[in-house]
Parts: structure tokens; sequence; C-alpha cells
């Protein structure tokens, strides 16, 4: 039976790319492939910032927030974004976007939404320049003071169609920041995997693609003697050709590995070609088909021929690659990669309904279990839906489930152990596992991620610090970063580093400005370092993001870190001198 519609009060953020019909005119491949990955990015903002993507068009995107704060500050960091990208990439890999933000009621039917809020933020959009973000008065009365954001007024129009004009405001653009300082390269030989482009005549499969990218990047990283650059770095020049030159010089590394994956009914086409980007000189080019049903195989030549390529004297035998254990049909590994784009894109919960069916169809699926019991951990965002208890045992079961199975897995062990320990399950063994984890794998950026918060979190803070600055080496130019720095953050906090705190909790939010923990650190380093008007600035938007906030609730958020416990006294004494509410 069909549920009826609901009314409710809502900001929508409506987005709109500038000239694509233009674009598509003259090179339609080319056009395809930068707004699949300009909207990626839109989407993965909107998830950073709580909200919901209501529907995506080709060259466009529609989504909901519950606060009217958190919209706007979405956009302004989408802005960014694609400023950043104008930067960073050739002009065929961009896209301007028009932006609108709106409040007002909306009628809400299945996944769709209509009503004023809607038409609303579509009528701010279609009057915005390129690369320029209108909001109507009431957003402008709701958020102004609200945030670190400066706006301008931009005229008046009659958006209602009432016949009344009602003053625009416009949200004053920033300069891209600067570029980050390229990285030393490391001392030894060192890759970078660029997104394998999807050449399938279905957009869709996209997540395919980008899924065996992934796979290959964690499937290299395996090899000891070999750096390779994390996932979201490699990711960020997606959407168009790059000069590996310039990956070479920006992430630090000798070589780019670049490729096609062509998907056609139940057979695979993978080309790959490897590129020195010192001297632009082609190491290795391959192509390997295969039916489907052999992609893990294709996987692993790919991985073999590079590595064969970059040293030739090491032998296959001395190539130990971890045994994996893959489900048993297609269609959950099909499913899987798809929790993993959609946890990419921060959308958590289309990812939970992926993984649920992966598990349903492949119980013993060990990696599914394990991002399951990771995914329990973002669940309780802030206290988000009162159920602590219920994903602290469902991440725990499914955690020693995947345990069970296999210890040699490292990205199962890696989300497992990080879930049983961060609900401080056994967090010595998490401890052991998650070490064992970085020998084994010493380029996976998660691993080294998930180690520096649980020893933020658990053991010896000071150990935190090195563990998030490899886990940011290795992917510095990640705008999934704010995980390592979030670790990094709350390292140097209960490490008592309180000069140094300030600094990392901005880095942090300045990738994701919607993490409560790193607002609580930063303001709690501004009051014990005595910096009064940034702590006045810094406290004033934690209240207007988090109006709820209190010591109290703090604490039945992070009270289960052992940390925490150890050090509850003072460092509640700190929020409340920073001005937390008790």
């Amino acid at each position: 039976m069909a549920q009826p519609p609901i009314r409710k009060l809502a900001a929508i953020l409506a987005a709109d790319a500038v000239g694509f019909t233009a674009r598509m005119a003259r090179d339609e491949d080319g056009a395809l492939r930068a707004i699949r990955a300009s909207i990626e990015m839109l989407e993965q903002v909107v998830g950073m910032h709580s909200g919901r993507v209501v529907k995506t068009l080709v060259d466009g995107l529609l989504a909901e927030f519950g606060s009217v704060v958190n919209a706007v500050s979405a956009a302004a960091a989408i802005q960014s974004r694609l400023a950043q990208r104008r930067r960073d990439l050739p002009q065929e890999a961009q896209f301007n976007f028009r932006i609108g933000v709106h409040v007002g009621d909306i009628v809400v039917e299945g996944e769709d939404i209509f009503g004023d809020g809607v038409n609303t933020a579509a009528k701010l959009e279609a009057e915005a320049p390129a690369g320029r973000t209108l909001v109507s008065d009431r957003v402008f009365d709701d958020v102004v003071g609200k945030l670190a954001i400066e706006f301008e007024e931009f005229g008046t129009f009659d958006l209602g169609g009432t016949g009344r004009a009602r003053p625009v405001y416009a949200i004053v653009g920033k300069a891209p920041s600067a570029p980050p300082k390229d990285p030393d390269k490391p001392g030894k030989p060192s890759v970078a995997v660029l997104p394998f482009t999807n050449i399938s005549s279905d957009p869709e499969q996209d997540y395919f693609a980008d899924g065996l990218t992934e796979d290959i990047i964690i499937s290299l990283a395996s090899v000891p003697w070999l750096f390779v650059v994390a996932r979201n770095s490699s990711f960020s020049y997606k959407g168009g050709g790059v000069d590996v030159r310039r990956v070479g010089r920006e992430l630090g590394v000798r070589y780019v590995l670049e490729g096609s994956i062509r998907r056609a009914s139940q057979r695979l086409r993978v080309t790959g070609q490897l590129v020195d980007t010192k001297t632009g000189n082609h190491i290795w080019a391959g192509r390997m088909d295969g039916a489907l049903e052999d992609v893990f195989d294709l996987q692993d030549r790919v991985t073999d021929e590079v590595v064969a390529a970059i040293a030739p004297e090491i032998q296959a035998a001395e190539q130990q690659r971890v045994a994996r254990k893959h489900p048993s049909n297609l269609t959950s590994y099909d499913q899987i990669l798809r929790a993993m784009a959609a946890i990419n894109r921060s959308q958590i919960g289309d990812a939970i309904e992926c993984l649920d069916a992966t598990i349903a169809m492949a119980p013993d699926y060990a990696k599914a279990l394990a991002m399951r019991a990771w995914v329990h951990t973002l669940q309780i965002g802030w206290l988000a839906d009162g159920q602590f208890a219920l994903h602290r045992d469902s991440a725990i079961e499914l955690a020693r489930r995947a345990l069970d199975m296999t210890t040699e897995d490292v990205e199962v062990v890696a989300h497992a152990a990080y879930a049983s320990g961060f609900f401080a399950e056994e967090p010595d063994r998490s401890l052991v596992l998650l070490k064992a984890t970085v020998e084994r794998s010493p380029s996976f950026m998660w691993a080294w991620a998930s180690l520096a918060m649980h020893h933020a979190h658990h053991h010896d803070p000071a150990e935190g610090v090195p563990a998030a600055d490899e886990a940011i080496r290795l992917s510095p130019r990640d705008p999934m970063a704010f995980r390592a720095q979030l670790a990094r953050t709350a390292a140097l906090s209960f490490a008592g580093r309180w000069d140094d705190v300030a600094p990392a909790a901005r880095a942090a939010l300045s990738t994701n400005p919607n993490m409560i923990g790193s607002w609580v650190y930063l303001v709690c380093a501004l009051a014990e370092t005595g910096a009064v008007e940034q702590l006045d600035v810094a406290r004033r938007e934690l209240l207007n993001r988090y109006p709820e906030i209190s010591v109290t609730r703090f604490r039945a958020h992070y009270g289960h870190f052992l940390n925490y416990i150890r050090q509850r006294e003072s460092f509640e004494a700190r929020m409340k001198a920073a001005g937390v509410p008790e």
C-alpha cells in the first residue's frame, strides 16, 4: 500500500552544470566523463553535510537537508571543491555549477519531493551566475552570523510568483586554497592508480570500474616493497585526461597506472598502461580479456604485471598475495562494489542496503561482514538514532564472524578490527591486528588511519600521531582525509599537545566541517591556549551547528573510549572552560 504524502519543512539545494548541452555537442564522451565525476563529488559533499540526495539528473542534483546551516555549508563546500577542480584539472574535465538554496515547505512522496522549497530553490539556481550560489532571504536570515561564510546582496526577485519581489543573497566566493606542497618521493618504488575509465555503453557501470580500480589499489598496497597512493587521492583526478608528470609531482610517485574497463554482457576487457612520471615513457601496456566470473583473476593479472614491470627481478613466487575469500556469486560482488561507491559518496543509507543484500546472498563473505561492522560506527554519528547499544552489539558480532573466517585479508582485518575496537571490545586484540595489517600492507591508508584512531581512543595517543601522519602522506589529495585528520586531532588532544591541536582540528574541518569531535577538540585547544577571540568565533559556530551540544551528551557519545574515561575529569573541565554547556 502506497504511503500517503508527507508535508514538512526542509532546506533544499538545487545544482545545475553550466554549458553541459554545448559540451555534449562537441565531445559527448568527454562531457559525460567530466559530468559524472563532478556529480559524484557533489553527492559526496552532500553526504558529508548530512544531506540526502533526492535525485541526480544528467547535469544536476537535488538534495534535501534537515538543517539550513548544513545546506548552506554544503553549497559553499561544493563551490570550493569545484574551484579546486578548476585549478587542478584540465578544462575539459571541469564544469561550473549554479546552485540555489531555499528553506520551505515540501511534500515527500516516496523518494521524491515537491513543493515551495523545491520550486524556489530551482528558481534561485536558474538566476545564479555560473560558479555562484544564491540563497533566499529566509535562508539568509536563518544563517547570517552563524557560519564563517560571507554574503552579498544580489538583487530582488519574485521567486514565489506572488508579484512581490524579495531580496536574494549570494555566497561570496573564496579563492581556492593554495595547492598542497608537493610531497617528497618515498624511498621505494611508488605508484598511483588513476581511476580506470568505464568505456561500456552503460554509464551505470562506473561503480564497477571504480570498484575494480580500488581492488587493484588494495592488491598493490599489499606488496611490502611498494608505496601505493590511497584511493581517494588518485580519484581526485577522475573525469578527464591529466598530465602524468603533474600527477607524479603532486602525489609524490614515480609511476602512474591508468586504464579502462569495458563490461559487455558476461565479458570483461581490462586495458592498462604504466607510465614513468619522470620521463613520460610507457613501462608496460597490456590488455586482458575474460569472463565476468573471472573478475578476480583479471584483477590479480593486472597487479602481477604491474609489479613485474616495476621490478622485473622480483619473481612471481616472491609476490606473496594475501588470500581472499570471494563471494560465490557475482551478484554479491556487484552489491559490495555499489556499497563501496555509496560510502565514497557519503551516502551511508545506500551503502547499508547494498551490504545487507550482500550478506543475505553470501552470509560467509568476510569483507561484507567487516564493512557492515564498520558502517555501524558511522550510524551512531552524534547519537543520530539513539540506538547505540544496538549498533555496538551488531558491529561486534559481525566483526567477530569476519575475523573468525580470516585474519589474512587486510581489508577484512582493517574494517573488523577497527569496528570491534571502536566499541571497546577486546581493544588489545584490535591493536595487535591493526599493527599486523599495516606491517603486511604498508601502503594501505585506511588501515593506518584506523590504527591512528585506535591509538587515539584506546591506547597510546602519542603513537596515534605518526600513524595519522603516515595515512595522510599516503593520500595527500584525499577529499575524505578528514578521518586521518580527526584521528590526528584526537591523538594530539589526549596526548596533551594543545598547542598543536588547533591547526590539526582546522585541517580536519576544512575537509569536513560536520564533525562534532573536531569542533570540540578545537574549542578546548583554544580555551587551553588562551586564544580568546578565536575561541569566541569557534564556539559560536559549534553552538550554531549543534545547538543540542552539552558535556553530558558528548560524554554519552564518546564516553566508551578508554582514553576519554582515563581523562574524563580534566577533558570535561576544558569543555566547560571553552563554553560548552553542562
